[in-house]
């Protein structure tokens, strides 16, 4: 095994002195590398929608796509509009100029919907009616128009909030927007005449390019819609908006700026621990060049492949620093050491790679290997991640082995006059020391102490639930969070899942049987309010077809109700569609074959949407049995299956990325017992850290798991340089002791301060606006912090026990 080793050893040494020799060379064929890699990071886009999440074939989406193709957008923004008297003439004046400025000036709207616009049936002289409720409403009696809408029971908590003292204003996107700027039909020139009303569906079928609205235009949305309600902000006319594309947009916003603000930092801690470090401007310089190529290269590719950042891949960066400062530091620690000491620059550069290149590599594949087992999920953002976030690890590798000792070759660095030995006495080396006496002298009770946390944390892992909340990313008293809870509790409800139910064949809605059994599941569902699912509206065709008969019988309130004769119905909603409103087309098909029941619910844990969702699935399978196809989709039922199912993904993922690791650390290590036990270091700073967010009393989310990831790919990189050096040093030396301390005195010293300068590099993110972020950051540092602890101590004390075992059983042997 060592004459392998060391034959690798002469061949990164061979490899690294062709380079310093012909620098140039290797120079420009990495800046063109990086240059073709690069060229489309502009192009680069952020999407945090839970439909980007899921893969193109994955059954949720092409439902969802089926959905809004059909019946549009399900995403839905809310303006809040408080007053005095919601039904006083100025209010009203002042809200259809609102109603009227949103409508022309926000642009990829499909709707709008509000008390100016709401429909009001009616009947007279036996011709049926569906006109704007406040149609001409400065020259009516607004006490006769407000008796109207007040016993209407579909515009409460609809159109009108629970208490009927404020109003709402809806907001619905397109769902499709064309590739082609002059073919789409702006909502400028939407008349509210029936026959000029905008058809989305018709206009995207003239042009065969178009795109579902992206996070871009919907942000453009959201902008145009904040700066036209401050204009109209005022004591008596307050005005507050919220729904689901708004809290993402925010998220995103804020997400960039704490990006750029906290990466400013982070390069501030890198670099003043890199000169503290090295003592040199070329130690910092050069480890920057590496994670900056390796970084943008990565961020370029996903570009180039149309891959957008996404609420998984938004760690890349911070992980692919941690990566490329690493590999940097434990080849420069050495080369400038071989440096004082004499050695000239390509002597000591290639004796550095010589020393850690095969580690390096060692640690990046088996690092990349673990995070490709990610791309096997079923999610498709975190399959993204475990490629790109394994290109960015081998990316690393190229640039540390090839680039650097180039631009070693290239740049002048003066030979500082230190002593040409190992200084013990210096404050690092006391420290690693101190490590390596006491993971000598006592490995029984290091492992001891060990086995404790580890039972402790598996203790309180098993407390731990799943959870996935976007607004708990939120502090309490953030706008959007603020907003959407005070939304919320006027509205009772600002998400929907959406059920198409399809008969299967033309007039099937005629049925009686159909429309009673959407009655049973209406007056089923809306009962249910608990603290987990609180339902607050249910939308449905029996709205129309009840509303209908009841302004056929002369408004009496017995009459709101389902005809049971199938001719009636036909006749009913035959007679409602030709009365001027085109709302029947935005809940069934134009051959009253499919229908959809719009079910509003307030925005929760998406773990509880999961188990309504099972719920809702048996309700409509049950009532529907034998009648009609029952399909439940929209963005919570999207959230509700693929939130848990990226939960339960990736700690899949995380078992095959630990069988990966475990294959590799036992072809490094070379001994299948010394391999199996040197995984014990990788594990524990895990399980402490996911035991530590248990006793926090967190839950395990998405950034949660992430911090297992990262904490994994750290870990085990300290590990095999770990571990590949105390075996090289064993087998030299035959000393446990002295390969211990030489170990610790040599590669220790870069695992200490790539720790040190990885963890506060975490930390940083303390000062993050978000509270995921803040959870990342103190858990990944602290994360990193444990491994460092477990790679100095536990490490070593293992080693110990297992060689002196070895050297028993040879000696009983002998």
């Amino acid at each position: 095994m060592s004459d392998l080793r060391d034959k690798i050893e002469l061949i990164f040494e061979n490899f690294t002195r062709n380079i310093y020799r012909h620098k140039i060379k290797y120079l420009v064929l990495m800046f063109v590398m990086i240059g073709l890699m690069s060229s489309s990071v502009f192009r680069l886009t952020v999407d945090t929608a839970t439909e980007s999440m899921l893969h193109e074939k994955d059954t949720s989406l092409i439902e969802y796509n089926k959905y809004r193709d059909q019946f549009g957008r399900t995403d839905i923004i809310t303006v809040l509009i408080e007053a005095p008297d919601i039904f006083d003439k100025q209010f009203l004046k002042r809200l259809e100029k609102l109603h009227n400025d949103l409508k022309k000036k926000v642009p990829y709207l499909n709707k709008v919907k509000s008390l100016i616009s709401i429909r009001n049936t009616h009947e007279k002289n036996g011709t049926l009616y569906v006109d704007e409720l406040m149609k001409d409403f400065e020259n009516r009696d607004l006490s006769e128009i407000k008796k109207r809408a007040l016993k209407n029971p579909f515009y409460s908590n609809y159109i009108l909030s629970s208490d009927k003292k404020s109003t709402v204003i809806m907001l619905e996107t397109v769902a499709r927007v064309s590739d082609n700027p002059e073919k789409e039909r702006s909502t400028d020139n939407i008349d509210d005449d029936l026959d000029d009303v905008f058809d989305e569906e018709e206009s995207v079928e003239e042009d065969d390019s178009w795109h579902y609205i992206s996070a871009d235009e919907k942000a453009a949305v959201n902008a145009a819609v904040r700066t036209i309600i401050a204009e109209y902000q005022q004591k008596k006319f307050k005005l507050t908006f919220s729904g689901g594309s708004v809290v993402v947009d925010i998220f995103n916003v804020t997400t960039s700026a704490d990006t750029k603000r906290l990466m400013k930092i982070m390069t501030v801690v890198i670099v003043v621990f890199l000169f503290l470090l090295f003592r040199r401007i070329s130690g910092v310089i050069m480890p920057f060049v590496i994670v900056n190529t390796s970084m943008i290269s990565t961020l370029g590719l996903m570009a180039f492949t149309n891959t957008p950042i996404s609420i998984m891949t938004n760690v890349l960066p911070g992980f692919l620093v941690a990566v490329g400062i690493a590999d940097a530091v434990h080849v420069l620690s050495i080369f400038y050491r071989k440096y004082e000491e004499g050695s000239s620059k390509e002597d000591a550069i290639c004796y550095a790679m010589g020393h850690s290149g095969l580690a390096i590599v060692m640690t990046s594949i088996t690092t990349a290997a673990g995070l490709l087992s990610f791309s096997i999920a079923e999610i498709a953002t975190i399959s993204e991640m475990g490629y790109f976030a394994a290109a960015g690890v081998m990316l690393a590798l190229i640039f540390t082995i090839i680039l650097l000792p180039a631009l070693i070759a290239v740049t002048p660095i003066v030979r500082k006059q230190t002593v040409a030995k190992e200084n013990n006495s210096d404050r690092i080396s006391k420290v690693l020391l101190y490590f390596s006496n006491i993971s000598i002298r006592y490995p029984v009770q290091i492992i001891i102490v060990s086995f404790f946390f580890f039972i402790v944390s598996v203790y309180y892992i098993c407390q731990l639930e799943f959870s996935s909340y976007i607004l708990s990313y939120f502090p309490d008293k953030h706008p959007v969070k603020v907003d959407l809870k005070y939304i919320e509790s006027k509205l009772e409800g600002t998400v929907a899942f959406e059920v198409v139910i399809d008969t299967g064949k033309e007039d099937g809605l005629y049925d009686p049987e159909i429309l009673n059994s959407i009655e049973r599941l209406t007056n089923k569902i809306i009962r249910i309010k608990s603290d987990s699912i609180y339902v607050g509206k249910i939308v449905t065709i029996n709205d129309i077809v009840k509303e209908t008969n009841q302004a056929l019988h002369e408004n009496r309130i017995e009459y709101y109700s389902i005809p049971q004769k199938r001719e009636k119905i036909a006749e009913n909603l035959f007679m409602f569609e030709n009365g001027g409103t085109d709302d029947l087309e935005q809940i069934c098909d134009s051959l009253f074959s499919k229908t959809r029941f719009s079910i509003r619910t307030k925005w929760v844990d998406s773990v509880e949407y999961e188990k309504f969702l099972d719920q809702l699935i048996k309700m409509f399978d049950d009532e529907f049995k034998g009648m009609a196809k029952v399909t439940v989709t929209g963005l919570s039922a999207i959230m509700a299956r693929t939130i848990p199912a990226a939960l339960k993904s990736m700690l899949d993922s995380y078992i095959v990325a630990l069988f990966v690791i475990t294959i590799f650390m036992l072809l490094l290590v070379g001994d299948f017992k010394l391999g199996l036990l040197s995984m014990n270091p990788n594990l524990l700073p895990i399980f402490m850290v996911m035991g530590l967010i248990g006793i926090a009393g967190l839950n395990l989310d998405i950034n949660t798991l992430f911090i297992g990831s990262i904490a994994l790919g750290l870990v085990v990189d300290d590990t095999i340089h770990f571990m590949y050096n105390f075996k090289k040093y064993y087998d030299i030396t035959g000393s446990p002791e002295e390969a211990i301390r030489k170990t610790l005195l040599g590669t220790g010293r870069a695992m200490l301060i790539t720790s040190i300068v990885l963890s506060l590099n975490f930390f940083v993110l303390i000062s993050a606006t978000l509270n995921h972020s803040i959870k990342f950051g103190l858990f990944t540092g602290i994360a990193i912090i444990l491994a460092l602890f477990a790679d100095f101590l536990l490490a070593p004390a293992i080693m110990m026990l297992a060689t002196k075992e070895k050297e028993v059983a040879i000696a009983s042997n002998n």
